[in-house]
């Protein structure tokens, strides 16, 4: 992120990497998924208008990192409507990679479910999941990698397209043709918001009286 500008998420290449919650789920605050929204486009445009302004006239540290999270939301939110049911198909990975396993007990594990990707880390090698594809709904599989760092990684794929991945470093998803389509309507209406707000900034600074201008304290102040 640079300059207020999300020129690096998503709209340079069709991976976009999704933080992992502290106990391992995928971050779903950020990750599209079929009918987490159900706001009218017409409502999204006019937030991502207005987040964009807030944006671009925000100051550089916490503040502007607080507002591209919540880009990354309202971007999440804007493809969603075109989106695979990512968080169903989770669902049933994780029980239909669970089942592979009934006794749980020698794996190790504090209070609570075990996660998808903390259950993969620790599962029995001799299970050889790498060497197995589970199908879920609407022709999606399922499949778990080996680790270089070791364990299990997942991948639920459908269409030819990874819509889910976990690994180690945390969840990701790449995005379908329609996703990409709306992706780039999203940062074609956000970039162009920061930058018209940029510009109109730069020149009503450079139309302010000279002794304005030169005071310090204005700087300070603004």
């Amino acid at each position: 992120m640079r300059n207020g500008l999300l020129l690096g998420v998503g709209n340079t290449n069709n991976i976009t990497t999704a933080i992992t919650m502290s106990y391992g789920e995928p971050n779903w605050a950020i990750i599209p998924s079929a009918g987490r929204c159900k706001k009218t486009k017409e409502q999204l445009v006019f937030e991502i208008k207005d987040l964009a302004n807030r944006v671009a006239n925000a100051k550089e540290g916490i503040e502007k990192e607080q507002l591209n999270r919540e880009v990354l939301k309202l971007h999440a939110d804007y493809l969603s409507d075109v989106s695979p049911d990512r968080i169903g198909l989770y669902q049933q990975a994780e029980k239909v990679i669970k089942s592979q396993n009934k006794d749980n007990k020698g794996i190790p594990h504090g209070i609570g479910e075990l996660t998808l990707l903390y259950f993969l880390k620790h599962a029995d090698k001799s299970q050889n999941l790498a060497d197995k594809s589970f199908p879920l709904a609407g022709g999606a599989t399922v499949t778990c990698p080996i680790l270089t760092t070791g364990g299990y990684g997942v991948v639920i794929e459908q269409g030819g397209v990874q819509i889910l991945s976990g690994s180690d470093y945390g969840w990701g998803y790449q995005m379908t043709p329609a996703e990409l389509q709306k992706n780039n309507e999203f940062y074609a209406i956000y970039n162009s918001t920061v930058r018209n707000a940029q510009k109109e900034a730069k020149e009503e600074l450079r139309d302010l009286p000279e002794y304005l201008e030169d005071r310090p304290m204005f700087n300070s102040l603004a």
